[in-house]
């Protein structure tokens, strides 16, 4: 269940129960299951930062769709992630309300 009233990025889904607190994402996508959702987790290794290797990563799955690297959910990895994945460089997913 999720407990309080505090949904601060205003997607419909309370901070307690959202996996990406800061970044509205009414989806919850989280394509690896890492309890951080895509828009908010450009962190492709799961080291706990989004550094090099994961702009290593988001180049072998440049262009193509289904990937973990899709971060705002478009059905393509793109110039958009690019962007986002920069966003978020030498910053640790999240914040999310399933991961301590």
């Amino acid at each position: 269940d999720c407990l309080g009233t505090t949904d601060s990025d205003s997607d419909g889904i309370l901070d307690s129960c959202d996996n990406c607190i800061l970044v509205a994402n009414a989806d919850q996508r989280d394509t690896d299951g890492d309890g951080y959702g895509n828009i908010c987790d450009t962190d492709l290794n799961n080291d706990n930062i989004t550094n090099g290797l994961d702009v290593g990563i988001l180049k072998t799955q440049f262009l193509t769709s289904g990937s973990d690297a899709d971060f705002n959910g478009d059905g393509i990895t793109n110039g958009l992630d690019v962007g986002i994945l920069k966003t978020y460089f030498l910053t640790p997913p999240g914040p999310s309300g399933f991961v301590p």
